[in-house]
C-alpha cells in the first residue's frame, strides 16, 4: 500500500481535490491437454496501477505498470493539464472510509503449491475418463486447467484502504459424441475459489459428456405452444438479458425494459434474482468493488417484485439512489463499470423429475444459441437443443427450433423453480419451467 500512499499525496500536492489509486496483479498457469498430449503451458504475471485525479469536478485519468516512486513522479504531474482537458463531472464522487468483510474464504494457494506434473496427469486422466464415457463419445477437442492468483489494493483520498487477495481455478472439458453423420460437443468449464469445491473427475465428466450422448440426433418438432423447462446451463439466456435489464445505467437511461417498474411484480411469485459479493467462496465474491464500495447482498427481484436496480458510485448520484458495490474494473487500465458479483436466480423447492412428469408437451431445453432474453425490448428468442417431453416422458433429442416469448409471458409464466442450483460460475440458475412459449421450425 505504500505506493498508492505516495501516488495520493503526489496528488494532493499538486491540488487534487480527490483522487484514487487502484492497483491489481496476477499470477496465472494455464494447461491444456489433448489426446493425451500436453498442448499449452502458460504462465504470466500481469497487473498494473491506475489513477485518476478530480480537480474543479473534472477527471484525468492515468495507468502504468510501474509502481515505483519514478513511475508516480512522472505520471501525477501531468494530471492536472490532463484534467484541464476535460468536461466538468457534476456527479463525480469517490467512497467514503469504511469496514469491509475478511471472512469471505476467497484465497487458497495450496494447488497451486503442486508440482506441474501433477497437474497435467489430473488433465490427462480427466481426459481418459471422457472418452470411456459412452461408446458414442470418440473425439477430444481437449480439457484445460487454469489457476489465478489475484492481488487487489484501493485508496483513495477519502480514507479508503483496502488490499485483498483471491484465488479461482478452472476445470474444462470439451468431447464430441458421433453417430453414423451426426455430431454433438459435449464442452464447458467449471470455476471455483478453492480447487477442493470442484466436483470430481467423474462427476465433471458426467456432467458434460453426458450432454453429448443425449442430444446428438436430434431433429425440429411442430412448431406451436409448448411447456419449457430450461436446464440450469441454458437459463443462462435468460440471466444474461437480466443482468443488463437490471443494470443501474441502463435503467436510468431507459434502456431496459424493467425501467420504471420498480417495486412493481415483473415475474412469478417464486422468482427472485439476487446479487451477492457477500457468498462464502464464491466465484465473484469480494470485500468490496473495485471503487471501494463495501460489499453487501443485492435483492434485485423477490418473490416477483422488482427492489431495486444495480449501481456504481456515479451513476447512483445521477439517479439520486445509493452505490449497490457493483463497480468493477475489467482491468487495471479500465474505468469502472456497473457488473455484478455472484449473480443468480434463487432455487426453489420443486423437483426436476416431478416437473418433467408433470409436462404434457414441452421440452427439456440443454443449449440455446442466440441473444435470449433481450435486456431493451423484453423479447426473448433463442435457438435451442433439448429434448422433447410428451405426457410425462422424455421422447427424442430435438434441434433445429426456436422459441421466443415476450417478458410478460416469460417471467410471469414460471411455473415451476427447482432447488438444484450449483455455484461454478458468477451467473448460475435452478432448472425452471415456463408454462408456454412459442416454439417455431
Amino acid at each position: 500500500m505504500e505506493f498508492i500512499d505516495t501516488a495520493l499525496d503526489r496528488c494532493k500536492r499538486l491540488g487534487a481535490d480527490m483522487a484514487d489509486v487502484y492497483n491489481i496483479s496476477h499470477e496465472s498457469l494455464t494447461i491444456s491437454v489433448r489426446d493425451g498430449e500436453v498442448e499449452l503451458i502458460k504462465k504470466a504475471a500481469p497487473g498494473g496501477m491506475a489513477i485518476r485525479f478530480y480537480a474543479g469536478g473534472k477527471v484525468a485519468f492515468a495507468h502504468s505498470t510501474d509502481l515505483s516512486d519514478s513511475a508516480i513522479d512522472n505520471i501525477v504531474p501531468k494530471l492536472p493539464k490532463l484534467a484541464e482537458k476535460t468536461e466538468r463531472d457534476e456527479f463525480a464522487v469517490l467512497a467514503e472510509s469504511q469496514d469491509y468483510r475478511n471472512d469471505l474464504d476467497l484465497f487458497d494457494a495450496s494447488r497451486s503449491g503442486e508440482p506441474m506434473e501433477a497437474k497435467i496427469e489430473y488433465l490427462k486422466d480427466l481426459e481418459k475418463l471422457a472418452l470411456k464415457f459412452d461408446p458414442i463419445i470418440t473425439k477430444s477437442n481437449g480439457v484445460s486447467y487454469e489457476e489465478l492468483l489475484t492481488t487487489k489494493s484501493l485508496g483513495n483520498s477519502n480514507g479508503v484502504r483496502l488490499t485483498f487477495k483471491t484465488t479461482l481455478y478452472r476445470v474444462g472439458v470439451s468431447v464430441v459424441a458421433a453417430k453414423g453423420d451426426e455430431m454433438y460437443p459435449g464442452e464447458g468449464s467449471l470455476f471455483a475459489r478453492h480447487f477442493s469445491d470442484l466436483p470430481s473427475r467423474e462427476k465433471i465428466v458426467e456432467r458434460f459428456a453426458s450432454k453429448a450422448v443425449r442430444m446428438i440426433g436430434g431433429t425440429p418438432v411442430e412448431g406451436g405452444d409448448y411447456e419449457i423447462i430450461f436446464r440450469p446451463w441454458a437459463a443462462w439466456s435468460i440471466l444474461w438479458g437480466l443482468n443488463y435489464a437490471l443494470n443501474g445505467s441502463y435503467s436510468f437511461k431507459g434502456a431496459s425494459f424493467l425501467a420504471g417498474k420498480k417495486d412493481q411484480a415483473i415475474a412469478a411469485e417464486n422468482f427472485s434474482v439476487h446479487d451477492d459479493p457477500l457468498k462464502l467462496r464464491g466465484v465473484a465474491s469480494r470485500p468490496a468493488d473495485d471503487e471501494g464500495v463495501a460489499s453487501v447482498k443485492n435483492v434485485l427481484v423477490e418473490n416477483g417484485i422488482l427492489r431495486g436496480f444495480m449501481y456504481d458510485l456515479k451513476t447512483a448520484a445521477k439517479a439520486k439512489a445509493a452505490s449497490t458495490g457493483s463497480s468493477r474494473r475489467e482491468e487495471y487500465s479500465s474505468y469502472p463499470e456497473i457488473s455484478p458479483s455472484n449473480f443468480y436466480i434463487a432455487g426453489g423447492k420443486d423437483n426436476l423429475d416431478d416437473v418433467i412428469a408433470s409436462c404434457k408437451k414441452g421440452i427439456i431445453v440443454e443449449d440455446t444459441q442466440g441473444w435470449g432474453l433481450h435486456s431493451v425490448t423484453g423479447q426473448y428468442s433463442a435457438g435451442i437443443n433439448g429434448t422433447l417431453v410428451e405426457n410425462g416422458k422424455r421422447v427424442r433429442p430435438v434441434a433445429g427450433v426456436t422459441i421466443a416469448a415476450g417478458a410478460e409471458e416469460l417471467l410471469m409464466g414460471i411455473g415451476a423453480i427447482c432447488g438444484d442450483i450449483e455455484f461454478y460460475d458468477n451467473f448460475s440458475s435452478p432448472s425452471l419451467m415456463v408454462k408456454r412459449m412459442k416454439v417455431g421450425v
